[in-house]
């Protein structure tokens, strides 16, 4: 399954897309609830790792800020979701990633000195962030629907009935 994840996500990656539209987070929270944190760390990790090999680096600052940012994705998959997988659960993790993921990478924007090293350059940074951190929330919930709802979907599709009856 983490090859998969992996793949997908950097595939998503690659087409052209919107700003901050992709399944990094999704598949980060995902890996969480179904993986052992030793491993779901990795499907984020390494899907931008491969997207940035084959598109190019960027400011090194920032670029650690964003892998951060996608780093502890898994954990709050694991500790929001947990073995809860509800609507509620999922947008409540979905909604605490794209925060942590918005804070921790506009801080690394603006500690690589696009803003002044002033506070109001830091409120400057994270003001000129709110669309993308939007978009971004945006982006998790369509991918954690399609992730979570369709293994769902999928679950009912394929599971034996529970009384052992087929109609």
């Amino acid at each position: 399954m983490k090859v998969f994840l992996v793949i997908f996500a950097v595939i998503a990656r690659l087409v052209p897309h919107p700003w901050n539209l992709t399944p990094v987070g999704a598949f980060g929270l995902f890996a969480g609830t179904k993986m052992s944190m030793r491993q779901a760390w990795m499907v984020p990790i390494i899907a931008l790792l491969v997207a940035d090999l084959i598109t190019g680096f960027y400011d090194f600052t920032v670029m650690v800020g964003v892998y951060i940012g996608f780093f502890v994705t898994p954990f709050i998959g694991r500790f929001v979701i947990r073995d809860d997988e509800s609507p509620v659960q999922i947008l409540g993790a979905v909604g605490v990633n794209a925060l942590v993921f918005f804070l921790v990478s506009n801080f690394a924007v603006w500690g690589a000195g696009y803003y002044p090293p002033t506070y109001e350059g830091l409120v400057a940074c994270y003001v000129a962030g709110l669309p993308f951190l939007a978009v971004s929330a945006m982006g998790d919930s369509f991918y954690s629907a399609l992730l979570f709802g369709g293994q769902a979907a999928f679950r009912r599709l394929y599971s034996a009935p529970e009384d052992g009856n087929i109609a």
